[in-house]
């Protein structure tokens, strides 16, 4: 039997009691909201909505709702048997929200028609097991906190809804709470539940995912495998670099590397002689998250003597940069400042998340247990997706070849798009294209004078901007003459 903590199942939860989360990132078309409402109304609530240990509504807010919009004054509810960090709060909502979770065929024994009860765990037969990503994500739930789940069932004793939290159970060996239908109403109700119920919306949780926790995310480039079996190989390169600059680049070669993390190929190819530049706004000390403001103003004032020296640049790299970007305005200010920094002759090489791959590697975990993890993906209408990492939200954009492409080919004459089918697809831009003045002075003034917490920004930048400004009016000039 599962050994986490208790929960406790509430048949009829008085709505006026619960506490909506703040972060709760579902919204619903008002013909989505008709749907829920019509549905409610034809089946009642077969599944209850989740409450932290102290009332919080941790899933469930669009049902209640639907349940408020139609008279209704209670719900069924499965309370937490203790609070649980934000967090998992947050994953109780995801994954509560999703509808793949009846791609396994299972079967276990009816209860009363039209009831709630708790089916043994000594009868669930599972004669199919997929959506092995789901079926994870929901076992380290259930480990850590207790079951906290439900399942509908026909009184033919096949699971029609949530099949994969009842293959957990199977596993773990804790009996399910259940709402049992008649087989003739089964299909129905199975459309009706598995509809589109609105998208993924994160304007409700804007302010907690400011620009500099993206910091979080930055990954630390060649690190070596500790093993021994994997003595001498990399944890973590970039494809990038090594795909689309390294073969080719000489010393000779003046590079930039523009959202630079902590600048770890600059350094590495630095100490070989080449001549690489680098500039992280969010460049952190060793060992901590804390931001090292003196380290970026001096990557600035480096940057701002280079183009002094020797004008703009041959190459400019951008990894991993503008799928960090926290809105489509301070994407426009990357990729604008990129245009900037490159030389009329120069070239851009760039990678970023692809959303086709991410997709299918999703599909591809439900299904085959080799690759089962726990990671999923809650995409809102621009394909980004926010995450709780490290105690802070960040956000995650993806592209595709074909919006890539369309994005860059208004910065630059000449795009090649390349390894569409890879986990980032990677693009060659020549030709930077004349961009209003306006905009780039607005995207300079972002991106070399970034904010900090507490309103901070340390202004060390109006000597470059003013400098880079000159050098791209310059460049401009000379293409449209």
């Amino acid at each position: 039997m599962n050994s986490g903590p208790t929960t406790t199942f509430h048949e009829a939860y008085p709505l006026d009691d619960l506490r909506p989360a703040d972060y709760n990132p579902r919204r619903l078309s008002e013909d989505a909201f008709v749907r829920l409402q019509a549905s409610l109304r034809r089946h009642g609530v077969v599944k209850p909505v989740i409450l932290n240990a102290d009332g919080t509504l941790v899933a469930g807010h669009q049902r209640t709702k639907g349940l408020k919009a139609i008279g209704l004054t209670h719900t069924p509810a499965v309370m937490l048997g203790t609070k649980v960090r934000l967090q998992d709060e947050i994953q109780f909502n995801l994954l509560h929200n999703r509808v793949e979770t009846e791609a396994s065929v299972v079967y276990a024994e009816p209860g009363d028609l039209g009831t709630w009860s708790w089916i043994p765990w000594q009868t669930i037969r599972v004669a199919d097991r997929k959506n092995l990503s789901f079926i994870n994500a929901i076992g380290h739930m259930t480990a850590g906190h207790g079951p906290w789940g439900s399942v509908v069932i026909d009184d033919q004793g096949r699971i029609v809804l949530n099949a994969e939290y009842a293959v957990v159970a199977a596993a773990s060996r804790f009996d399910i709470l259940a709402w049992t239908v008649p087989s003739s109403e089964a299909a129905q109700l199975h459309a009706d539940l598995t509809g589109e119920y609105g998208v993924y919306d994160w304007s409700a949780i804007e302010e907690k995912a400011p620009v500099w926790n993206q910091h979080i995310v930055q990954p630390k480039r060649l690190r070596q495998f500790s093993s021994k079996a994997k003595q001498g190989k990399l944890s973590y390169g970039s494809e990038t670099w090594d795909q689309l600059v390294v073969p080719w680049l000489k010393p000779t070669h003046r590079v930039v590397d523009f959202g630079a993390g902590y600048g770890d190929y600059a350094k590495h190819l630095r100490a070989k002689g080449f001549n690489v530049h680098d500039y992280e706004p969010y460049r952190c000390t060793p060992g901590s998250y804390a931001v090292d403001i003196k380290a970026v103003v001096g990557m600035i004032r480096d940057i701002d003597r280079d183009l002094r020296a020797n004008g703009l640049y041959e190459v400019v790299v951008l990894d991993s940069v503008i799928n960090a970007t926290t809105s489509l305005e301070y994407q426009h200010h990357v990729l604008t400042t990129v245009n900037a920094l490159c030389a009329a002759d120069g070239v851009v090489c760039l990678g970023t998340r692809n959303l086709e791959r991410e997709l299918r590697d999703e599909q591809a975990k439900r299904v085959t247990s080799q690759a089962a993890t726990t990671r999923m993906s809650f995409l809102d209408e621009d394909n980004v997706e926010m995450n709780f990492v490290k105690g802070k939200w960040q956000k995650l954009r993806f592209h595709t070849p074909a919006t890539l492409e369309a994005l860059l080919r208004r910065y630059f004459g000449d795009v090649q798009v390349s390894d569409p089918h890879g986990s980032n697809i990677k693009a060659v831009c020549r030709a930077p294209l004349p961009l209003p003045e306006a905009d780039y002075r607005k995207a300079f003034e972002e991106e070399f004078n970034m904010p900090y917490p507490n309103d901070f920004r340390h202004g060390r930048h109006l000597e470059l901007v003013g400098n880079l400004i000159k050098l791209v009016l310059k460049r401009n000039a000379a293409r449209m003459g």
